[in-house]
């Protein structure tokens, strides 16, 4: 869970979108909290793991039941297009 009375924590993104992790770390730099970008599957402790599965799908799939297994309490977002319900819908299965 993110930090208390506001306070953001600490973030990882699983993406390939370098311009999209500059922004997450910035933001999170901004609001006080921190914010890394995951090379291959390996995680850092973390409160909360954004995941982007607009490209290389199934790695990231696989890493989602992963870390779910490894860390059940783990806060993990998935993000994709909206329109790929089938891919929502693999992801939460996940």
């Amino acid at each position: 869970m993110m930090g208390d009375m506001g306070s953001p924590g600490a973030v990882a993104l699983v993406s390939s979108d370098l311009m999209f992790a500059s922004q997450v770390m910035t933001t999170m730099r901004n609001a006080g909290g921190s914010a890394v970008l995951v090379v291959g599957d390996a995680v850092p402790d973390v409160d909360v793991v954004f995941v982007d599965l607009n490209t290389s799908v199934d790695a990231r799939l696989a890493l989602i039941a992963q870390l779910r297994a490894q860390r059940p309490d783990l806060d993990i977002v998935g993000f994709c297009h909206h329109a790929e319900r089938d891919l929502r819908r693999r992801a939460r299965a996940s």
